[in-house]
């Protein structure tokens, strides 16, 4: 637990390896912070960084397939599980929008919403869909999750949707 001088609020990004938390965070503070790789399971530990808005940003481990051991996964679940009891952060789930919904990102939702913490679903690669996929994706993603405090179709890439999520923060903190 941190001090309690320190108390930031903190916004989370959660989401299964290799979905691009790290190139969004990136992309969110507009400078190379997170260290970034096509191998899955690159975060093992929760990172901290600052925004110039006043919040913190926390980079978690990736759920899902990293090339390593199940004890070391379990293990990271169980840090990041601890660290959103304990600092009730806003998550953003982070999932890929050109895939249908995944069983671990709605077994994920399902688990924050189980345990009455605020989170958001952030969309990510929106810049590679056509029109026409954009608007399937759209349909069958809303469809298969709880209604999140915020939707967002974002691109860790261009930038599409940073502005607008950001924005939608700055409201949520009161900032």
């Amino acid at each position: 637990m941190r001090p309690i001088l320190e108390k930031k609020p903190i916004v989370a990004l959660s989401g299964r390896s290799n979905v691009g938390k790290s190139s969004l965070l990136n992309r969110l503070l507009g400078r190379p912070v997170a260290r970034v790789s096509q191998k899955p399971g690159c975060t093992r530990q929760i990172q901290l960084y600052p925004a110039q808005e006043g919040w913190l940003w926390a980079d978690l481990p990736g759920y899902g397939y990293a090339q390593v051991d199940q004890k070391k996964r379990l293990l990271w679940l169980k840090n990041t599980e601890h660290f959103l009891k304990e600092e009730a952060p806003l998550t953003c789930v982070l999932i890929d929008s050109h895939i249908p919904p995944q069983k671990l990102d709605q077994i994920w939702v399902a688990w924050l919403g189980s345990h009455n913490l605020p989170f958001v679903i952030l969309a990510n690669k929106v810049d590679s869909l056509s029109q026409k996929e954009r608007y399937h994706q759209q349909k069958l993603l809303t469809q298969a999750f709880p209604e999140p405090l915020y939707w967002g179709w974002v691109s860790a890439k261009t930038g599409e949707g940073v502005p607008a999520f950001l924005e939608w923060l700055k409201a949520y903190w009161h900032l």
